[in-house]
């Protein structure tokens, strides 16, 4: 015999397994489109700065210079955004977009080695590389099962 506690948490169980891929989706969507916009301002130039100039990364000054890098970093992270958002309808954009997560999370995190230390700039593409893998077997599955 069920219990009134047994038949509560299956359902809540049950409501917040139904939403977590939505919540992850929405959670990175907001994180990329506030840094993806800000790639656009000066402030954000001046700090992306010393990543350019101390890591693997000054290949892009070199070609576009320091805005222009900034600028490209932006386009990328505003395109995994409209990929993200086109992913709650169609689940193969979901998979280009959660690959630019992946990739963007781990090209951040090999700049690890050269910036010399574990900060909050590098913390969280841990994170981003682990939501991207989720989304992309999330949307792989639906992807599976539309065909």
């Amino acid at each position: 015999m069920t219990t009134a506690k047994q038949v509560c948490t299956s359902r809540v169980v049950h409501f917040l397994a139904s939403k977590e891929p939505m919540v992850l989706r929405l959670s990175v969507i907001i994180i990329f489109l506030v840094f993806g916009m800000a790639k656009w301002f000066e402030f954000e130039v001046q700090a992306l700065e010393p990543i350019f100039t101390k890591t693997w990364l000054s290949i892009f000054p070199y070609f576009l210079g320091l805005h222009g890098s900034s600028y490209f970093l932006g386009v990328v992270e505003l395109t995994t955004v409209i990929l993200l958002i086109a992913g709650f309808k169609r689940p193969d954009l979901g998979m280009i977009g959660a690959g630019l997560l992946i990739l963007t999370g781990l090209v951040t995190l090999s700049l690890l080695p050269q910036l010399g230390g574990l900060d909050s700039f590098i913390f969280k593409d841990i994170m981003v590389v682990a939501i991207g893998l989720t989304l992309l077997k999330r949307d792989l599955i639906r992807w599976k099962n539309n065909l």
